[in-house]
């Protein structure tokens, strides 16, 4: 997702959820902010500013993830031929179609020109060509123009840094009703004062994203519930609710810290079958954390019937993906040689079905 909101960690271990039987081992309470890491994990930031690349294709609605502002392309685009070309993928076509009217000015035209110079579609690749377009589509008032050049500004992409000129931009685009324009907005906001009067600043683009749609901003709105971040008190309740949405959304953190909270009942009743069920989603998006605390919840049976290979499994999962687990290590070494191969086996076709 890609994602850059991070999980942070420590370790509460009086609040324990999942214990490996015979290992006499307390496992931390595994909750939605403070989540427990091994030795060899770094505890990562909520937030990082500025997400995204600075160029991607802000008016395809078809390529994959959302980059620059896939949601966001302007109605007018929709019966216009040259974007029609476009989203069809007849670049030259759309090239020729939208040139003559950028040239006479219309700001939806050289937004679609920046665009094709930016990814190099029907013509050479040409980031400053890009940018030229761009400045000029966004100071006549495309909020995708203005998203892709304040980013651009901010990041110094092929142009020289400037980040009041840059969040000028982003605001602008913000302001227009730019799902992504307005997490980058709260997200550089909080960045640049990470205290609880900079997250009440940003609050309003966080809010505007999230109901929006956009899935990292959804659980950042969980995490500023969670926390009391820039409103005056947690409300369990409240995250929850942004943390499902998110969840809901496909944001693997998301689902694996969604998976924890129905677990422990945070916010709400418990659900361990609920929480297996997110866990899973999680794990096949190669979450390891969540491949982690899946293994633990078949090894234990939380959510789900003990199966001792699935939880062996799952675990060397995780931990070639760099994960260390020094009870479930022990719990793998424990099992009989043919269950171990058994797990291996197991491990080696859910690595190549998630990876299809």
């Amino acid at each position: 997702m890609h994602r850059n909101l991070k999980n942070r960690s420590k370790l509460s271990a009086g609040h324990c959820w999942l214990r490996l039987p015979a290992l006499a081992a307390v496992i931390a309470y595994v909750a939605f902010a403070p989540l427990a890491l091994a030795d060899n994990q770094t505890a990562k930031t909520f937030a990082t500013p500025v997400e995204g690349p600075a160029f991607a294709t802000p008016l395809d609605s078809e390529r994959g993830e959302p980059q620059l502002g896939t949601q966001d392309a302007p109605k007018a685009a929709k019966i216009d031929e040259a974007f029609g070309a476009f989203q069809r993928g007849y670049y030259l076509t759309a090239f020729s179609l939208a040139l003559p009217r950028a040239e006479a000015g219309d700001p939806n035209a050289q937004t679609l020109i920046g665009e094709l110079y930016a990814n190099g579609y029907g013509v050479a690749r040409d980031v400053k060509k890009a940018l030229e377009w761009y400045r000029f589509g966004a100071e006549g008032g495309n909020p995708d123009a203005q998203f892709a050049l304040g980013n651009a500004l901010l990041q110094g992409t092929s142009i020289e840094l400037n980040r009041e000129e840059g969040r000028k931009f982003l605001e602008m685009s913000a302001k227009a009703g730019h799902v992504r324009a307005a997490f980058n907005l709260a997200q550089l906001i909080t960045s640049d004062r990470p205290t609880w009067a900079g997250f009440k600043n940003a609050l309003p683009w966080y809010r505007q994203a999230a109901e929006g749609g956009l899935a990292d901003a959804q659980y950042a709105m969980a995490n500023i519930h969670a926390e009391a971040k820039g409103v005056n008190y947690g409300d369990d309740e409240e995250a929850l609710k942004w943390l499902r949405r998110a969840a809901i959304g496909g944001f693997d953190t998301a689902q694996m810290e969604l998976g924890v909270w129905l677990a422990n009942g945070r916010g709400g009743k418990k659900d361990p079958e609920a929480a297996f069920n997110w866990m899973k989603r999680a794990a096949a998006q190669r979450n390891i954390i969540a491949q982690n605390r899946l293994a633990r919840m078949y090894a234990f049976g939380v959510g789900t019937p003990r199966d001792k290979i699935r939880a062996a499994a799952w675990h060397v999962i995780s931990s070639r993906a760099g994960f260390s687990d020094r009870d479930l290590d022990r719990f793998f070494r424990e099992l009989p040689d043919i269950d171990r191969k058994r797990a291996l086996e197991a491990a080696n076709q859910l690595d190549s079905r998630i990876a299809s």
